[in-house]
This record gives structure tokens, C-alpha cells and sequence, in this order.
């Protein structure tokens, strides 16, 4: 059973403590995407190359995968303010050493600790939350926690973009620590301390072993195949490393009395189609935040202002949609609510099939207001269903579960995507050589591969018009190939849910039936 240390008056500072919360949250959700437009200018300031840079970006996102379940763990056992400040220090710190870095190995060091002040922060903000509401407010609260955080993914790159373009980079990480101190201030003030009772706090070792070798190995295999490419000799260790340990994760935990993590839950629907839902909502926001801007501007050719511009549909519409998942979940139910998400995810895949360079503004926005929406949802409503699915001793280690979905879904999810986009675009890219024929010599060819394979780089090259219609062809190809994948993902993640739904209410039924 969880303790609560009631020293401060809880309902009356309920807002206190979701500011306080919400502050201390958002630095590690902004970070996530914050630093990707930054990039370019910390490679030319510090001097540094391609692979170095990369780490800047995948440090964070292994840490944060790795420990996330971990540290709600420990949280749940000594005690969820306490490590939940410690985080936030660690996170504080971090920010410090990243801004000052000297060099790209400091601030690779810095992002490090960036990662596990946020591995300790995300998963025990909504554990620490609902203990300031009443029961009636929790899963609002926890909505609005959310939709902070998907905000924050989606603000990323547009505060990014105007920090680097009026100051230095380094203000990216250093626009943490006005906000940390005041989110320290206001949890002070109301947030109350809680831990699991003595009995029950011991630490599940092996599994913690095990999860780090596991996420380690997956996660890892996964960055490295970016540039080694599937085949490579370290790839398939890293991999191998991972399927093995995962393998023995499992075994392990069915062992425990109070594991890591109970694959049981798994069974829970609840726990299982939440799952799925933030598994879905990382696969669209890393997928979407890469592939979405580089459409605006390369087959719309839309400023970079302009872009931002349309790309804030999708916070705005997370910040809207926070307003409705409480009564979403008070007239539909938890599961319904997740089907709804599912199916909002499958719509804003659907209509970017048909981005085309004359779709009209307008469609585009809807598209991207589906998208955010389905974010707002992804991020809030299936933390509400894993803390209902375990019992109270374990809503931080289940949290940590559900926000290690959401990094590996986005991890494997644009490893996928980028598979497809390079698959369709070469194949693209053959068909077009033989129907053209002398139009693209040898030298127009190798152009082309090296373009397409970086699509970026069209945006600072000039091209003649039946180059620029060749490659625009051809991205918007690989473009439309991405979004058949996550149609594809969408649409067997909903049937998945909505038949074990119908199975277990005719379960339901039957054994209804039989007892009368």
C-alpha cells in the first residue's frame, strides 16, 4: 500500500502542484525536439562531425528509454517527491553543463545527464499528480499533464528555430533553469510525499539488469543501422544483445513476487490498448516531426516561417483536445476513448496520403489538427489506463512503462519509416533512370541518389526544372510510402483493441448467461 505524508493541506494546492509538476515536466519533454534544429549550428561552433553530432540527439533518447521504467521504480519504493526533485536537480545540472560546453564531448556528457534527470522526471510527475485532486479530478489532471508534454514535443522545433535565429544555441538549454527553479518553488509549497510500505520496497535487481540490456541493445541496434546499415556486423550484436536479454527479461520477471514489470498487465486490456495507443503516438510524432516539414518545404515550397506557422496547428490542437479527454473518458470509457485515439491516428495518416504540391492549405491544417489530437490523447489517456489497470504500489513503474512505449515506438517507428522511404524512393528513383534515359546520365543519377537519400539538402541546392520535377516525384513517392506505413500500423493496432474488446464482452455475456 502507498503512503501518503500528508503535511500539507492536498486539495487546497491542487493547481500549485500541477504548475509546479507541469514546469518541472516540461523542460524534459521540450528537449526531446528542441535541440534537432539546432544542430547545424552547434556542428559548425564546435567543430564537429556527423557521427558526434548524432549522439547529441540519440544520448538523450537511450538514457530516457533505458531508465524510464527503472526509476519509476525506484521512486514507488523510496519515496516518488523525493526522487522526482532528484531528477529534476539532475536535469537542472545537466542543462548547465550542456549550455556551457566547450566541446561536442561535454555536451554529448551533458545531453547524458539530460536523459536520466528525464528518465526519473516523466514517469513520477503523473504518479505524484493525481494525489493532489480528488478522485473525481485525477484523470483531468493528468490530461492537462499530457497535454503539456505533447505540446512541448510539438513547440520543440519552432522555439528551437526562433532561439537559434535571434540567439545563441546554447539558450535552448539554458531556458531550463528559469522554469525548473519556479517548478521547485510551487512543488514545495504543494506537492506531498508518497512511497510504497516497507514490506513490499525491495528492488527487483535482475529485471533491472535485464530491461537495460534489453532497451540498451534494441535501442542501440536501431541508431546504429542509420549509418551501418542492417547488415553490419555491430547492428546484428546490438540487436542480438537485445532479443537475447528481452528473452530472459521475460523469463526473470515471471519468477518475481513484485517484478520490474509483471507481463501480466499486458493481458489487462487496459493496460494492453493504452499501451499500444503511446506505442502509436511515438511512431507518429518522430515519423510526422521528421517527414511533415520536409513536405512544407520541399514539395509545397513554403517559407520556413510559413511552415512553423502550419506546423502549430499541432500544439494548439493537443492544448484544445486536453479540454475534452476527461468527458471523452466519462461518457466513452477508458477503452473506447483509446479505439477513438486509434482511429484519429489513422485518419491524419490517411489524409497526408493525398499531400500533393496543389493540396490546399486548409486540408493540410485539418490534417495536422488530427495529428495533434491524436497526441493529446496519446499522451494522457493511456498513463489514466495503466494507473488503473496496477494496483497503487506500481503506477510509477507502470508509468515508466507506458513513456518507454512511447520513446521506443517513436525509435523503431522512424527506423521503419526511413527503411521505406529509402526502399520506395531507389526503386523510384530506377524506374524513372529507365524512362528518361539519356535526360539522366551518370552524373544526374548520383546527384539524385545523394539528394533523395538526404532531402534536407534539396532545400540549399539549386536545380534546374526537370531535376527539381524528378526528385520532388520521387520524395513525394517515399512520402506517401511512410504514410501507407502508419496507415498500415494504425489500422491493425484499432482491429487488435476493438476484437479483444467484442471477445471480452461476449466473455462477459457467456458467463453471465451461465451463472442465471
Amino acid at each position: 500500500m502507498v503512503k501518503s505524508h500528508q503535511t500539507l493541506n492536498t486539495y487546497a494546492n491542487k493547481w500549485l502542484a500541477f504548475i509546479g509538476i507541469a514546469l518541472l515536466s516540461f523542460g524534459c519533454y521540450l528537449d526531446y525536439t528542441v535541440v534537432n534544429v539546432a544542430l547545424p549550428t552547434i556542428q559548425q561552433e564546435l567543430h564537429t562531425d556527423l557521427t558526434s553530432l548524432q549522439w547529441v540527439m540519440n544520448i538523450y533518447f537511450l538514457a530516457l528509454c533505458i531508465l524510464a521504467t527503472i526509476m519509476g521504480r525506484l521512486g514507488d519504493v523510496y519515496g516518488r517527491r523525493r526522487c522526482f526533485y532528484i531528477g529534476s536537480g539532475i536535469f537542472a545540472v545537466a542543462s548547465i553543463v550542456a549550455g556551457l560546453a566547450p566541446t561536442i564531448d561535454w555536451l554529448i556528457f551533458g545531453r547524458l545527464l539530460q536523459g536520466i534527470g528525464a528518465a526519473i522526471v516523466l514517469p513520477l510527475g503523473p504518479s505524484l499528480l493525481p494525489q493532489s485532486f480528488p478522485k473525481e479530478e485525477r484523470g483531468k489532471s493528468i490530461a492537462w499533464l499530457g497535454s503539456m508534454g505533447g505540446i512541448a514535443l510539438a513547440l520543440g522545433p519552432v522555439l528551437g528555430g526562433v532561439i537559434v535565429m535571434h540567439w545563441s544555441w546554447r539558450w535552448i538549454f539554458f531556458i531550463n533553469i528559469p522554469i525548473i527553479l519556479l517548478g521547485y518553488i510551487l512543488c514545495f509549497k504543494s506537492v506531498n510525499e508518497s512511497s510504497v510500505e516497507q514490506k513490499q520496497s525491495f528492488l527487483d535487481i535482475k529485471g533491472m539488469v535485464f530491461l537495460t540490456l534489453a532497451m540498451g541493445g534494441i535501442v542501440l541496434s536501431l541508431i546504429h543501422s542509420q549509418t551501418g546499415g542492417w547488415n553490419n556486423s555491430v547492428t546484428l550484436t546490438y540487436l542480438i544483445i537485445g532479443i537475447v536479454s528481452t528473452a530472459l527479461l521475460i523469463f526473470v520477471e515471471k519468477q518475481q513476487d513484485n517484478p520490474l514489470i509483471d507481463f501480466r498487465d499486458f493481458s489487462n486490456l487496459l493496460f494492453y490498448a493504452g499501451s499500444l495507443l503511446c506505442f502509436l503516438a511515438g511512431v507518429l510524432s518522430a515519423v510526422t516531426l521528421f517527414f511533415d516539414p520536409l513536405y512544407l518545404q520541399i514539395i509545397r515550397n513554403e517559407s520556413v516561417q510559413l511552415s512553423g506557422l502550419v506546423l502549430f496547428a499541432i500544439p494548439i490542437a493537443v492544448f484544445t483536445g486536453a479540454f475534452f479527454v476527461g468527458w471523452l473518458i466519462s461518457r466513452l470509457g477508458i477503452v473506447n476513448t483509446i479505439l477513438l485515439g486509434l482511429i484519429i491516428a489513422l485518419v491524419a495518416a490517411t489524409l497526408q496520403l493525398f499531400f500533393i504540391s496543389t493540396t490546399p492549405l486548409w486540408y493540410v491544417i485539418i490534417a495536422f489538427i488530427c495529428l495533434g489530437f491524436m497526441w493529446g490523447l496519446g499522451n494522457t489517456v493511456p498513463i489514466i489506463a495503466a494507473q488503473t489497470a496496477v494496483g497503487p504500489d506500481r503506477i510509477s513503474a507502470a508509468t515508466g512503462t507506458i513513456v518507454t512505449m512511447f520513446n521506443v515506438g517513436g525509435s523503431i517507428g522512424l527506423a521503419i519509416a526511413v527503411v521505406t522511404y529509402h526502399f520506395f524512393t531507389s526503386n523510384s528513383l530506377n524506374q524513372l533512370s529507365q524512362t528518361y534515359g539519356a535526360q539522366i546520365d551518370a552524373a544526374k543519377l548520383n546527384y539524385l541518389k545523394k539528394i533523395i537519400s538526404t532531402p534536407s539538402d534539396s532545400l540549399h541546392t539549386v536545380m534546374n526544372e526537370f531535376m527539381h520535377t524528378v526528385f520532388n516525384e520521387i520524395f513525394l513517392g517515399g512520402f506517401t510510402a511512410v504514410m501507407w506505413f502508419i496507415v498500415i500500423l494504425s489500422s491493425l493496432s484499432f482491429f487488435s483493441v476493438l476484437i479483444w474488446k467484442m471477445i471480452g464482452h461476449r466473455t462477459n455475456a457467456t458467463s453471465r448467461l451461465k451463472k442465471t
